[in-house]
């Protein structure tokens, strides 16, 4: 009779043990999700990048979640967006990220809390344009001549603005020196600086860019431009400090580039912050890894993506998207 009673004794302890675990699987999910998506201004490739991962999420996460995709703020404003609970999810830079998480330039105050997600979606470059007729073919040059640039930027706070005055700054240069040697900084968008480097209104141009980038093809279509290439010693430098990585130019990248041209690059990265679910980074990470497809039929630049560099990026990873990284076994 007692073999009967202990087998009755480990059905229950069995069933009670199922029953907490389906208890625990069940307070595991977070349910219906209102996610503010920080992106770039409508018809950026971040937007039309992010309203593709917006359906991706929609298709993964509990049924009622929805997925708002804001038109704003770009590289430098949306992890402060994150920080400030303005936004759940928000497409960044890696080196502008990085800055934000230790409160660094051009930040004031730290956002610890911000988690990545997926790294490496696309491909970026800084890039350093001056006109074909301007006799300086290197920073060091320019800091030796120190010729009298007329400079256009985009408007300040921008990455490509906040990337030039680091890279200037690398090499020993500020807006003041350029303009005390005669020439001038000026900010303006992009269409404007594409209009003054045509008309020889201004002698260079500097501002992020991906592979084909259509306002960076119709400046090198209109005219003969020429990129300053970074020195490897410098390069090293602002790999170090800021997590850029060395990239190439490749030839026939845009007209002009007769061979290949030594930048800096970076890649886009989504990130959240510590406050997301477990489970919902969970979710979010294995969709957009898993329908890289679906990215590049809308979004071009994501042809670069591979899955398994996604977590190949300097920083810290949401809990949630290091469990599905191991799972695929990405990382150990």
């Amino acid at each position: 009779m007692r073999k009967p009673k202990s087998k009755l004794i480990g059905i229950i302890a069995i069933a009670v043990l199922c029953l907490a675990l389906s208890g625990q699987a069940m307070a595991a999910d977070s349910g219906p999700q209102k996610l503010s998506f920080a992106t770039f201004k409508s018809g950026s490739g971040w937007y039309i990048m992010a309203q593709t991962m917006g359906k991706i999420m929609l298709g993964a996460l509990p049924k009622g979640t929805t997925v708002d995709v804001l038109p704003y703020s770009g590289g430098v404003g949306n992890p402060m967006l994150l920080a400030k609970g303005k936004a759940n999810i928000a497409l960044g830079f890696p080196v502008e990220t990085g800055q934000a998480i230790k409160g660094e330039s051009p930040y004031k105050t730290k956002a610890p809390g911000i988690k990545m997600l997926v790294g490496n979606l696309d491909t970026y470059w800084y890039l350093f344009s001056v006109r074909g007729d301007v006799p300086v073919t290197s920073f060091e040059e320019l800091k030796a001549k120190k010729f009298p640039l007329r400079l256009v930027l985009l408007p300040k706070g921008s990455s490509g603005e906040w990337a030039t005055k680091t890279v200037l700054g690398a090499y020993g240069i500020t807006y003041e020196d350029i303009e005390s040697w005669g020439g001038k900084v000026t900010f303006v968008s992009f269409p404007t600086a594409v209009e003054m480097m045509k008309d020889g209104q201004a002698d260079a141009f500097a501002h992020v860019s991906t592979p084909g980038h259509p306002s960076w093809t119709q400046l090198a279509t209109l005219t003969k431009i020429r990129f300053l290439p970074m020195g490897a010693k410098v390069g090293a430098k602002l790999v170090g400090k800021y997590g850029y990585r060395m990239s190439t130019l490749p030839k026939g990248a845009f007209r002009g580039v007769e061979k290949p041209v030594q930048v800096l690059g970076f890649a886009t990265l989504l990130m959240a912050t510590d406050k997301m679910p477990e489970d919902i980074a969970y979710k979010i990470t294995k969709a957009v890894c898993e329908n890289r497809d679906e990215l590049v039929a809308t979004y071009k630049g994501a042809g670069a993506f591979r899955p398994q560099n996604a977590p190949d990026v300097p920083l810290p990873l949401h809990p949630g998207a290091k469990k599905y990284y191991k799972e695929v076994g990405y990382i150990k």
